[in-house]
């Protein structure tokens, strides 16, 4: 019987601990650094640019330029769709530091490469920018054509921005080459 009230003892003490830190967390899953107040001001993309087509295989890189005066944007949310396809995904980029005030870089989308693959493919990217008062910019859209030549060049503006990486989004392409449904695996 004695062991028994140990362990009761022990659980208490256990459940106490528990409670205790259990109400003491803000629940918001960010560190204690993080944890700002959120602003009342939505954040805007400033500029953004992408080329409207592009060889199957290669990366494209949609340039995007942010703000946000509160300086709490979390994230750059992207909606990617392929027009003509089932296939469509929503993506987080999230913006750490110095980034969640303003920040100028490029995402990058890789295409697949479809040797000996006839025609073209239009994707289209939405683009808006999340803060953490839950406000969201207006959305800017972007389409490009895969299967052709790229029509124009990277503005000069931007060409300097390509070192500065926000991150990568991952599409699973729709490779139906013959329409009878059949999904055919990502070829890279």
């Amino acid at each position: 019987m004695r062991r028994s009230g140990h362990f009761f003892r022990l659980l208490a003490a256990m459940g106490l601990v528990w409670a205790l830190t259990g109400a003491c967390s803000t629940g918001t899953g960010r560190r204690a650094d993080e944890a700002r107040p959120a602003g009342v001001h939505p954040p805007r993309i400033q500029s953004s640019f992408a080329v409207s087509s592009l060889w199957f295989g290669k990366t494209w890189e949609i340039f995007v330029e942010g703000e946000d005066p509160d300086g709490d944007m979390d994230y750059i949310w992207a909606e990617v769709s392929q027009l003509g396809g089932n296939m469509w995904s929503n993506h987080r980029v999230y913006l750490k530091g110095e980034r969640e005030a303003h920040f100028k870089g490029v995402l990058h989308l890789p295409t697949p490469s479809l040797l000996g693959r006839t025609g073209w493919q239009t994707l289209r990217v939405v683009l808006r920018i999340h803060d953490r008062a839950n406000h969201y910019s207006d959305p800017v859209t972007h389409e490009v054509e895969l299967g052709r030549p790229a029509a124009e060049p990277v503005p000069e503006e931007w060409q300097a921005v390509r070192a500065r990486r926000l991150g990568t989004i991952f599409f699973r392409f729709d490779l139906d080459r013959d329409g009878d449904h059949d999904r055919v695996p990502l070829l890279r």
